[in-house]
């Protein structure tokens, strides 16, 4: 495997993403979730992106549509499939839909909240 280079990364960031793997396994929070997806993804580490999904999915408090763009942005299904069920009603979705992040959404994203809409006609 080619190297790797760390840069523009400061340390404390560095010793976050490795926190949650060595040596005592921290755990996500709701404040470190998008810097550790950041991260993981920069350094290819999906052991870490299921620990966030795994708190996302289970224990986080972040409004729903910051959730979606992050399921969006690094490719999470599960964390899809719960942020677009928990479009409820057609004003969420018309919320959604009318956001700046929509579009940056990718086709995937957009289809789904297009066919969780139509369940609403």
């Amino acid at each position: 495997m080619d190297e790797i280079p760390i840069e523009e990364v400061s340390y404390e960031d560095l010793g976050l993403l490795l926190s949650i793997i060595h040596p005592m396994n921290n755990f996500p929070t709701d404040e470190t979730v998008e810097k550790l997806l950041e991260l993981a993804d920069r350094f290819m580490m999906p052991s870490v992106t299921r620990q966030v999904e795994h708190h996302l999915l289970n224990l986080s408090k972040i409004e729903n549509k910051k959730m979606m763009v992050m399921a969006d942005r690094y490719k999470m299904p599960s964390i899809l499939k719960k942020t677009v069920r928990e479009v409820n009603s057609a004003a969420k979705a018309k919320q959604i839909q009318s956001s700046p992040e929509y579009n940056n959404f990718s086709d995937n994203t957009k289809l789904a909240l297009f066919e969780r809409i139509f369940q609403f006609l």
